[in-house]
């Protein structure tokens, strides 16, 4: 009976402790990638306005399991933001477009996510930078190449 007692006060506090660290977790977390591409506002528009044309260039776009849902919730000349759903997931996305000066723009893309108090979603978004970060900079990549190919 001792042990039993044991282990449900161990489980218990190692819980509270747990729950106590991950409160120095922020709950919204913003994993951003940003990259210079020659060319003009009105050809780099089109690929960031448009959905239908995001599968030439976004990685996760492409998918085609339908593992994400991506739905545009404001379109302007310089912000395309979008509500992505990963199964009972949703979180939000922005493309931030930038004429820093004549003939450069720089595109921004950024993922927020608002996180829950729950501790393993805490520790999971942890590693979130390191599972988007890579794909996110490909697409951007992929994106500059189409754009300065189509002058």
């Amino acid at each position: 009976m001792r042990l039993i007692k044991l282990a449900i006060l161990s489980a218990v506090f190692f819980f509270l402790l747990l729950s106590a660290f991950t409160l120095l977790i922020p709950s919204h977390i913003r994993i951003s990638r940003a990259i210079d591409i020659s060319g003009k506002k009105s050809t780099a528009l089109p690929y960031l306005q448009q959905l239908s044309h995001w599968p030439d260039w976004n990685a996760y776009a492409r998918d085609s399991s339908g593992h994400f849902k991506i739905t545009l919730t404001a379109v302007t000349d310089s912000l395309v933001t979008s509500k992505w759903k990963v199964g009972s997931k949703e979180f939000y996305s922005g493309l931030a477009l930038y004429e820093t000066r004549e003939g450069t723009l720089t595109v921004q893309w950024y993922f927020d996510f608002h996180l829950k108090w729950y501790p393993w979603e805490k520790i999971g978004s942890i590693v979130y930078d390191r599972q988007m970060g890579q794909v996110m900079q490909e697409s951007l990549i992929n994106l500059k190449q189409l754009i300065e190919s189509n002058p």
